[in-house]
């Protein structure tokens, strides 16, 4: 993928731009789990709150656990963020809860929003 194509790819993932993210992996669902400037789609999805994007890219085939090259999960970078939505949908899709921070830290740790550490702590 060129730079710029990566640019515009990224772009619409962060601003919610569903039907041109489908436009973008519908035809090619490989791409959903190829690394962007460091990144998967589901990280920047998850770091915006594009919930309905999330639920696009888990249809067709992204990994909900894939770290990027921080050793960031989606899950954490939704948690980082504050993303409750985004947070029970990826724990509703296997997402693993027990992950820890680059630094070590569990996840419920680093949460700042209540509802969101509740999540991570229930059974």
């Amino acid at each position: 993928m060129s730079e710029e194509n990566n640019e515009n790819i990224i772009w619409t993932i962060k601003n919610g731009e569903l039907d041109a993210v489908q436009a973008t992996f519908s035809n090619d669902t490989q791409k959903v789990n190829t690394e962007i400037k460091g990144r998967y789609p589901m990280h920047y999805a998850a770091d915006f709150g594009q919930l309905n994007v999330l639920k696009f890219l888990v249809k067709v085939g992204a990994d909900v656990n894939k770290k990027d090259k921080h050793g960031i999960t989606p899950l954490l970078a939704a948690v980082w963020e504050g993303h409750t939505k985004c947070v029970e949908y990826l724990l509703q899709e296997g997402a693993d809860k027990n992950g820890t921070t680059p630094d070590g830290q569990s996840y419920a740790d680093v949460a700042e929003k209540d509802e969101i550490k509740k999540l991570l702590t229930s059974v």
